[in-house]
């Protein structure tokens, strides 16, 4: 394929994209580490003021995107719009640059590769762009291909090898257990090469540095996480919110399926594409495992996955497409070849790309019942309800969880009269009273629909669990009740 051809066409992957995603709202998390990431601007601390479950990095990787959002004027969701995108330049640059270095990798092989890889991780993550998975994969991906490179004799500078595993340890680090994807990797080089000095490689040796001083940084500026935020994690908020069985296996079978076909175009190719192919496939099976390690369901955790698996078919078939044309493949090649494109434009063609907006009704009652308000209350389990709703209208957020996580646990043990002796049920009343005494927002949304997302039983009444704080009656006497709109219950100060 002409390198013209190439160009232009990844140009254009990137043009519209741009356009679909600075006409878009942004993903609920990302919106919530953004205004985390102000917050610790302006001297907020973490997992102080801002009660979170997951690891600081992503948190604090957030935190210069705020910076350049303010410094540049751009607002802090198109900087992070704009600094994915550049991010995403940086991560195919490399990728192309290790594949050209393998002089026995065929140009249009490389091309073809090249072209997906930018498709797949512009577009697949779709409506969940900027999401930390989607950031993840971006970190990650230069890395097996630098290591690839280094196995087939690349001679590669420290300083880039340094920067590349220190970008593939910072995926790993932003969720933990995705150990397996690089595990997998590893594991496959060993198998092909037999060379395991290789594996303590300068990008290996960075990486572990950076996760031994992130490590250190957390226990140093982070150490509620490790004291109680994890053990609190693990009891109240993983066995909780998450998806039925059902759902996180449907979730999980197209990536399954794409590893699948990709093991076996692997059996029908040969030279590096084989390899590369090899080594997409272990870390495609290897963010499965973290995915099932989780076990919530959540459609973006199985992001990885689904752009790895997706790409190992790319790289099967661009060297299947560089070595033999069309006609004279076997007939079960062009029938694996179909179905795992068939499952890819499945992938790509049921994803909506822009994030959709559910905070009409919320904008509605603000303008009827406190126009002037400046700050908000959401009691709801789902970070969608108040995010990006909040950020986008400059709204203080009058409490330090991005959604009410600990509400699934407490209707767990608690359906009324007297609140059982459990310390994380005490911690969850005094947290959300607390902010609703410290803050006094404007105006409050209390979920009251029989159908409340992870809660056993479907309904949790924040009401009458506040209610066991004293504090409570005295506050709640300055609100008055003005409406039920889309099954929350709206409430203003007097």
């Amino acid at each position: 394929m002409r390198r013209g051809v190439i160009i232009v066409s990844v140009m254009a992957l990137f043009i519209i994209q741009a356009v679909i995603r600075f006409r878009s709202d942004i993903n609920h998390d990302a919106a919530w580490y953004l205004y985390v990431a102000d917050g610790l601007l302006h001297g907020k601390q973490l997992y102080t003021d801002f009660l979170e479950v997951n690891p600081p990095l992503g948190m604090w990787l957030t935190v210069p995107i705020v910076w350049l959002g303010s410094l540049t004027g751009l607002g802090s969701i198109n900087a992070n719009f704009g600094v994915l995108l550049a991010l995403t330049v940086l991560t195919l640059l490399l990728v192309n640059r290790y594949l050209r270095l393998m002089r026995d990798v065929p140009d249009t092989a490389r091309a073809l590769l090249c072209v997906f890889i930018a498709a797949a991780i512009l577009f697949m993550p779709a409506l969940d762009f900027t999401e930390r998975e989607h950031l993840m994969v971006l970190l990650f991906l230069p890395w097996p291909f630098l290591r690839l490179a280094r196995l087939r004799g690349i001679r590669l500078g420290a300083v880039e090898s340094v920067l590349v595993g220190a970008m593939a340890a910072a995926a790993i680090a932003i969720k933990p257990q995705s150990f397996l994807a690089p595990l997998g990797v590893e594991l496959v080089l060993l198998l092909r090469y037999r060379n395991f000095h290789a594996v303590f490689a300068v990008e290996n040796i960075a990486a572990l540095v950076f996760v031994a001083f992130y490590g250190a940084v957390i226990a140093v500026f982070a150490p509620d996480f490790l004291g109680f935020m994890v053990d609190l994690g693990v009891k109240a908020y993983v066995p909780f919110m998450s998806y039925p069985n059902a759902t996180i296996w449907l979730f999980s079978i197209r990536s399954i399926l794409l590893v699948v076909f990709a093991l076996l175009l692997w059996q029908r190719s040969d030279g590096p594409m084989a390899d590369v192919t090899a080594l997409l496939a272990a870390a495609a099976a290897g963010f499965i495992l973290s995915y099932f390690i989780q076990y919530k369901g959540f459609s973006y955790q199985i992001l990885p996955a689904r752009i790895f698996a997706a790409m190992a078919c790319a790289a099967a078939v661009s060297g299947i497409v560089a070595r033999t044309p069309f006609v004279n493949w076997p007939s079960a090649t062009k029938r694996l070849v179909g179905a795992s494109a068939f499952v890819v434009a499945v992938d790509f063609g049921f994803q909506p790309q822009t994030y959709p907006n559910n905070d009409k009704f919320f904008d509605v009652a603000i303008a009827r019942y406190a126009p002037d308000s400046r700050s908000i209350y959401i009691a709801s389990t789902r970070v969608s309800h108040g995010f990006p709703f909040a950020l986008n209208r400059d709204l203080v957020w009058a409490s330090r969880l991005s959604a009410q996580w600990l509400a699934p646990y407490v209707a767990s043990k608690w359906q009324g009269g007297t609140l059982p002796q459990d310390d994380i049920v005490a911690r969850a009343l005094d947290w959300t009273v607390s902010d609703l005494v410290t803050f006094r927002p404007d105006i409050v949304f209390i979920d009251e629909s029989k159908e409340q997302f992870y809660v056993l039983g479907g309904h949790f009444d924040y009401e009458k669990f506040w209610s066991n704080d004293p504090r409570f009656a005295t506050l709640w006497a300055g609100y008055e009740r003005r409406a039920s709109m889309n099954g929350f219950a709206v409430y203003t100060e007097r």
